[in-house]
């Protein structure tokens, strides 16, 4: 009776927990890990490899969820998502293998660090953009399209001038100024993500929003979609690792449900919220969780 009662808490738990994290992870385009893995390593006692390898399912599950939405809403660059792809892919891979050899006690606070420095870098390059229009209605941005002197350019050379139209009706004017260099930060999320078992949105997301100044919801729906495949390969192979991943499974249906159901709540708040306010919080929310995981790895 007690353990039917202790694993109906501990299923309930991950719910609630699944839910905030697909929420918080949607809304804000930090694919919901730098909840996640705090709670399976200080709550639930896992070992790192464990706690990245269920952060990763759960994110994928919660992503999955936000990218349909997206999809429907015709949210999504799909050159832009193979630009990210390819070298998110490579990084988590090399990440996940390389978590493998990673102690309890030096995981806490290497995540800690990188943690508040993805947030650091998020506050830091949402306060010097610039103050720029980039939602237009569809005669703007064909105006814009037609009087900009900026020509499309190769992939090397970058300024790859993009028009984007959603479903309903809502169209973006932008370009890509440096293809490469969203590989390169592409290709450091992945790592990061496959480490410590995060989302790429903390790094790439705020490098595409501040730095490219690609419209946000662009760059946000783009980046959890791809979250939606890399993080379903990261976790594959922490699983590989685990001696008895079997396990685990049984955690991933709490927490997938919870996290389809709030992926879809983050979808619409992320759909109906300010750039500039989703980037702060963004930036904020990562700093504080950073530096109280740090705090109490420490103690």
């Amino acid at each position: 009776m007690y353990y039917s009662l202790n694993l109906i808490f501990i299923y309930f738990t991950l719910f609630i927990t699944a839910l905030l994290v697909g929420v918080v992870g949607n809304t804000i385009g930090i694919g919901g890990g730098i909840l996640l893995v705090p709670f399976f390593i200080f709550y639930m006692h896992l070992s790192p490899l464990e706690s990245s390898g269920l952060s990763l399912f759960t994110i994928m599950i919660s992503t999955a969820g936000g990218s349909y939405v997206f999809y429907k809403d015709g949210a999504l660059d799909k050159h832009l998502f193979i630009m990210v792809l390819i070298p998110a892919l490579m990084g988590i891979i090399a990440g996940s293998i390389l978590s493998n050899y990673i102690p309890t006690n030096q995981f806490k606070w290497i995540f800690s660090i990188i943690v508040i420095g993805i947030g650091i870098f998020s506050l830091i390059a949402t306060k010097k953009q610039a103050a720029i229009k980039t939602n237009y209605s569809d005669k703007q941005a064909e105006d814009t399209l037609n009087n900009s002197k900026i020509k499309s350019k190769s992939y090397f050379s970058g300024h790859i001038r993009k028009k984007h139209k959603e479903t309903n009706g809502t169209t973006y004017d932008y370009e890509i100024k440096s293809p490469l260099a969203i590989n390169v930060f592409s290709l450091i999320a992945g790592l990061v993500s496959g480490f410590i078992g995060i989302g790429i949105g903390g790094i790439t997301g705020t490098f595409l929003t501040a730095v490219e100044q690609i419209p946000p919801r662009i760059a946000f729906s783009t980046i959890i979609s791809i979250m939606a495949i890399i993080s379903l390969i990261g976790g594959l192979i922490h699983f590989y690792y685990i001696k008895n991943p079997f396990n685990l499974a049984v955690y991933i249906i709490p927490l997938g449900i919870g996290a389809l159901i709030g992926s879809k709540a983050g979808a619409y708040i992320s759909k109906n919220s300010a750039a500039k306010t989703l980037r702060i919080y963004q930036g904020t929310f990562i700093i504080i969780l950073g530096i109280l995981m740090f705090a109490v790895s420490v103690i």
